[in-house]
């Protein structure tokens, strides 16, 4: 009985050892080494001296060698888990965009206001630079994150955002919503003397499927842009796939 089970050791770790070479090949060195180390410690299990045939089955639950084994098959089935988030991100869809505003009405260089209104009203960058995964709406002016991890896992998103005015005695800025909820903003009110500014902001955001980010102008607040120039910009990128928390 012995023999067949160290027979049947050998078999099935080097059954596993071959199903396990094509994933190997695909994983970093730090994730290889203990599959290597499961399958010549099992090998050697397998073709141990026979002298041993005396013990047992019941000797194997006192034997350090089966004990390490044992120990080494668990460690293999987390890293089944890790092989299988590998295979997924990098076989998940990729997730990039880039925006620009478009003046409602502009001058004879291609400037415009927009703004203000009596309410909050969304910001809709209409000009698309890049929209990998399809998952802006030039539409709307809207996000919607299409993908996310497993339980205990979140997908982490880096957005940012800049804001042009060319506007004095006016009330500038930009707010960055993730559905319902303010997560940044940028304002500067500008007097007369001054005309022209830049700003921008950004936020790493954490989001499940379908949770939407975009842009809102507040109510009184105008910004400008160009009809030819990527002036006011949104943009945004899928930063970690499944990350555990």
């Amino acid at each position: 009985e012995d023999f067949s089970c160290r027979f049947l050791c050998f078999l099935g770790t080097t059954q596993l050892h071959r199903r396990l070479q094509v994933q190997m090949k695909t994983m970093t060195k730090k994730t290889m080494l203990p599959l290597q180390l499961i399958a010549i410690v099992c090998l050697s299990y397998g073709q141990a001296d026979d002298s041993t045939n005396k013990h047992s089955i019941s000797d194997y639950n006192r034997d350090p060698f089966f004990t390490l084994f044992s120990d080494l098959s668990a460690e293999l089935g987390k890293l089944r888990w890790e092989v299988e988030d590998l295979r997924k991100s990098r076989n998940s869809v990729g997730v990039a965009f880039s925006a620009a505003l478009r003046p409602p009405i502009q001058d004879k260089q291609g400037y415009g206001h927009t703004g203000p209104f009596q309410a909050d009203s969304n910001l809709v960058h209409t000009h698309v630079i890049t929209n990998v995964g399809n998952t802006f709406s030039p539409r709307t002016g809207a996000f919607t994150a299409p993908v996310h991890g497993r339980e205990n896992k979140v997908d982490v998103y880096y957005f940012t955002f800049t804001s042009y005015s060319w506007k004095n005695v006016a009330n500038i800025g930009v707010a960055l919503y993730k559905n319902h909820e303010q997560v940044a903003l940028v304002y500067e009110y500008q007097d007369k003397g001054d005309n022209e500014d830049f700003v921008s902001n950004g936020a790493t955001l954490q989001l499940a499927k379908g949770d939407m980010v975009s842009l809102v102008l507040p109510s009184g607040f105008q910004v400008t842009s160009n009809a030819f120039k990527n002036l006011s910009t949104f943009s945004g990128f899928l930063l970690f796939h499944g990350v555990r928390v």
